[in-house]
């Protein structure tokens, strides 16, 4: 209460809101107006911080940069009739669904040749590097926000697992389904109260494994999401089982990469990239935002996607728009991993370029939430108008950042970048600190 006072005086006297943290914490905030280039703020703005899931906006940006908002991801299924072999063939598309598999899969059916045995492979060459990036933290992999990244996915990757406790009886239920999957539930048993542990994995051998332990309540349902490993093979016995279902015979073999150009008997499209950066930075989902970013190097260079190149291709974008930063660094494209570095200058250059962008401006700013309304910042500065804030938040166990664009009180444009570093267990206090500056500021400025 006494915080919100204080930032209502300051927007009332026409104060600036100088920034009161604890002495424990690490600040850096810059502003800038976006029509007259005027630095509003700048506090620590040339410093790196740990920027957190706002790497998500430069990821956007130079998504945008090379792939251009309609650009369109197309998994394809393709047959050599001299071989008996079929290849799914696979560039990176994120959030690619069983029900695109089981279309894709009558539609091969329909015009492959009768009475005929085939080999399934998988070409992934497209894109390429580990499921889990360096500085992600392995106490992350079995969280939902850390589902691994693959050439081909299901979904985003994540398990759906449903337990029920129902007239005595246990229920187990899990989706999408995955003909691999082994789920270890020995030790799961009905109970007074719920209390359920879910492990999943196992990421050495790349196979979807879930250990469930505990109890489920009486009468009681609970659902756990979590992620699985494996995810192409996966895909790839899926499409088995859906060609068996309408009459091919087929089974998977392993990778096969092929430049060949062979007879393709099915197409799945996905979303325009402008719809799937919305998904992406709307819900910060990690996963997406490596997908993509490997799928930028692979157009940008014509070599397998990585992460690195990726980073490269972004890092030069930052340079072109915020000339002589040090001390910077990119490690991915989500804001997992610890190693990301950026400033707060950087990052407003980057909301200033692409709400400034004719090609794509409107394209980028509706990727973004809004405050009171969407995604991340649905239930954050409720008290301004809708749409006076929208941009990308991010945090960390010790980190929290936020940014994006503010439309005044007085119809001023700001792009700003607020980074909060501070000892463990103050995430949803720096939340609350940032709502009210943004607050103030959309009164003053």
């Amino acid at each position: 209460m006494l915080i919100s006072i204080c930032f209502l005086l300051a927007a009332i006297l026409g104060l600036e809101p100088a920034p009161s943290t604890p002495s424990s914490w690490d600040t850096g905030i810059f502003a800038i107006d976006i029509d007259s280039g005027d630095i509003l703020i700048n506090i620590n703005g040339d410093t790196p911080f740990r920027p957190a899931s706002t790497v998500k906006a430069v990821t956007t940006l130079t998504a945008l940069d090379v792939l251009g908002s309609a650009h369109v991801y197309c998994t394809t299924i393709e047959a050599d009739t001299v071989t008996n072999s079929i290849i799914l063939r696979g560039t990176g598309a994120p959030l690619l669904s069983i029900e695109d598999v089981t279309r894709a899969a009558m539609e091969t059916a329909a015009i492959l040749p009768a009475r005929t045995s085939w080999e399934l492979f998988l070409d992934p060459s497209a894109l390429t590097g580990n499921s889990h990036l360096p500085g992600w933290d392995t106490a992350d992999w079995n969280r939902t926000y850390c589902p691994p990244v693959e050439p081909l996915c299901i979904g985003d990757n994540i398990l759906e697992i449903v337990v029920a406790s129902v007239s005595g009886t246990l229920k187990l239920f899990t989706y999408p389904p995955l003909p691999g999957l082994r789920i270890f539930s020995e030790d799961l048993a009905q109970g007074r109260v719920t209390s359920l542990t879910v492990t999943g994995g196992n990421w050495e051998t790349g196979e979807p494994e879930m250990i469930i332990t505990g109890t489920i309540g009486y009468g009681e349902r609970e659902i756990v999401y979590k992620p699985f490993a494996g995810a192409p093979g996966e895909l790839a016995q899926v499409l088995c089982e859906k060609l068996d279902h309408w009459g091919v015979n087929a089974s998977y073999s392993g990778i096969r990469e092929t430049n060949t150009s062979l007879f393709t008997t099915a197409a799945m499209y996905s979303d325009p990239l402008w719809i799937i950066l919305g998904s992406m930075n709307k819900w910060s989902r990690n996963i997406v935002a490596e997908q993509i970013l490997r799928t930028v190097a692979n157009e940008e260079t014509g070599e397998p996607g990585s992460t690195r190149a990726g980073c490269d291709i972004s890092g030069a974008l930052l340079d072109s728009l915020a000339p002589g930063a040090t001390g910077w660094q990119l490690a991915d494209a989500s804001g997992l991993s610890r190693f990301n570095l950026l400033t707060p200058r950087q990052l407003a250059a980057v909301f200033t370029a692409g709400a400034g962008s004719l090609e794509y401006g409107p394209e980028f700013l509706a990727s973004f939430p809004v405050n009171g309304m969407d995604g991340t910042l649905s239930r954050r500065m409720e008290d301004l108008p809708a749409g006076a804030f929208r941009g990308k938040t991010g945090s960390l166990n010790d980190t929290c950042t936020i940014a994006g664009i503010l439309t005044t009180r007085s119809g001023r444009k700001v792009a700003l970048a607020i980074f909060l570093e501070f000892p463990t267990g103050n995430i949803w206090r720096a939340r609350t600190w940032q709502d009210r500056y943004i607050e103030s500021l959309y009164y003053r400025l």
